[in-house]
């Protein structure tokens, strides 16, 4: 992998804050996942619990605590704008409506057999659920709940992967249109119009290695891929041709200008049509890296925030607010 430096994409940004999620020094759970929207964000952490906090430009402060789940939280969601979504291996899926003072959620969503969920997503009509499931026996399963009728799964796909899913993505425009991807190396495309799993699977790529992250971005005509042994690639979906193969973003060549240990994610700003790689160092500091067409530029780094691993990072590129979380318990704020 080839990384070079570019200037004056996004301005200059420092540490402005953070905040231990944990103020017991003998109990530091890591930070999981981070979603936010304009003026508050949601934290999840290794202890099960979720932390909400309010926040601008300078500032973070504790809103409140939610608990719920009884086992790892696997992925979290905000959905429009004040809907907090999660997932966990115990097996449920729970919404929560954040208008409401509640601390029980509003819906719930229950794997049949208490398969651990991994993953999920809601497609854009609002209709459909989907979550991927670890490898149970012999099964991992991609799980379908009609949004109104939380109480029985609609139906469930099990022959598409055969290893834990750990990515579902629908597709932003088009509410049929989900990308699936697994520990297996396949990302899977589907076309869901009648629910027949042979028939509507319409593309199939095969990364290689185990899948960590996929998402869309362009006009949701590509698709990036990060896996387990920290290569990158883009694809073209459905027809899963291989754009770019980026490989090991770990690479000697890198070295030279930047510490690369993990990938931690990709983000799509639609506003520049730009997609950006952030990826970290075992000692905390964060890489923010412009993915051009054949080539990796350096655009930003965050260094001295954190001192263990980076789980999660979020963007607003609107006001190129960051918030990161990682394995040191620390919830950072970042900006101009």
């Amino acid at each position: 992998m080839n990384l070079s430096i570019i200037h004056g994409l996004i301005p200059d940004v420092q540490k402005k804050t953070s905040i231990k999620f944990s103020s017991d020094k003998n109990n530091c759970p890591y930070i999981f996942d981070i979603v936010s929207n304009n003026s508050f964000c949601v934290v999840s952490g290794s202890n099960h619990e979720f932390k909400s906090y309010n926040y601008n430009s300078n500032s973070l402060t504790f809103g409140g605590k939610l608990t719920y789940h009884n086992d790892t939280i696997t992925n979290l969601k905000i959905h429009k704008d004040h809907f907090l979504m999660s997932s966990s291996k115990d097996g449920r899926i729970a919404i929560w409506d954040l208008r409401t003072s509640n601390q029980d959620p509003s819906q719930i969503f229950i794997a049949k057999k208490r398969e651990p969920l991994l993953s999920f997503d809601i497609n854009i009509s609002d209709t459909l659920l989907a979550a991927g499931t670890e490898l149970v026996e012999k099964d991992a399963k991609i799980l379908f709940w009609d949004l109104r009728n939380p109480l029985s799964i609609r139906t469930e796909f099990v022959e598409s992967h055969n290893d834990d899913i750990t990515q579902v993505k629908f597709h932003p425009n088009n509410p049929s249109r989900l990308i699936t991807g697994s520990v297996d190396g396949l990302i899977c495309n589907f076309d869901l119009k009648n629910f027949n799993e042979d028939e509507e699977l319409v593309g199939v790529i095969n990364s290689g290695s185990s899948v960590n992250r996929v998402g869309y971005f362009g006009n949701a005509e590509y698709v990036y891929c990060l896996t387990h042994n920290e290569t990158f690639s883009l694809w073209g979906a459905p027809e899963a041709d291989l754009l770019c193969d980026f490989g090991d973003i770990r690479q000697n060549s890198v070295q030279s200008l930047v510490q690369i240990d993990y990938a931690i994610d990709c983000q799509f700003d639609s506003s520049t049509n730009r997609l950006y790689l952030f990826a970290g160092s075992n000692t905390g500091n964060i890489s923010m890296i412009h993915v051009n067409a054949n080539e990796l530029q350096l655009c930003q780094t965050f260094n001295g925030g954190h001192s263990e691993i980076v789980r999660s990072i979020c963007w607003n590129p609107q006001t190129n607010i960051f918030l990161t979380g990682g394995e040191d318990s620390k919830l950072c704020l970042w900006g101009p």
